[in-house]
């Protein structure tokens, strides 16, 4: 199994729709409590800081959810173009992923070891 702290912050690998959904939330919860600590505590300086944590995560998140449908990272290049870029991005963000190994890694959704009964013993 992948380090999931590590997961949140390199695009690496493959993420499934439900994973990316969760994770986002989880993530943006946390960055916005720190982040309002770090703006009463340091100032603006530090929201900055959770909000560049938040967007890198995100974005690494997103690579590896490119990844599951068998696209590279660049594709997040289509954000540069305004409202129809990200608007095709999010819904290549929610196509279902490719079933079994791509050149990314393995298929996040399948286990090996699912219903495996071992008479043997």
């Amino acid at each position: 199994m992948k380090n999931i702290p590590v997961a949140f912050f390199l695009g690496e690998g493959r993420l499934l729709r439900s994973e990316l959904i969760v994770r986002l939330v989880l993530l943006a919860l946390v960055c916005t409590a720190f982040g309002e600590l770090a703006g009463r505590t340091v100032g603006e300086w530090g929201s900055a800081v959770m909000s560049a944590v938040f967007l890198w995560s995100a974005l690494a998140m997103s690579i590896q959810r490119l990844h599951d449908i068998g696209n590279s990272g660049w594709w997040l290049l289509w954000l540069c173009l305004p409202v129809l870029g990200p608007v095709w991005l999010v819904i290549q963000l929610l196509r279902r992923g490719v079933e079994g190994s791509n050149r990314f890694g393995d298929d996040p959704a399948t286990r090996a070891d699912y219903l495996k009964v071992d008479i043997a013993e």
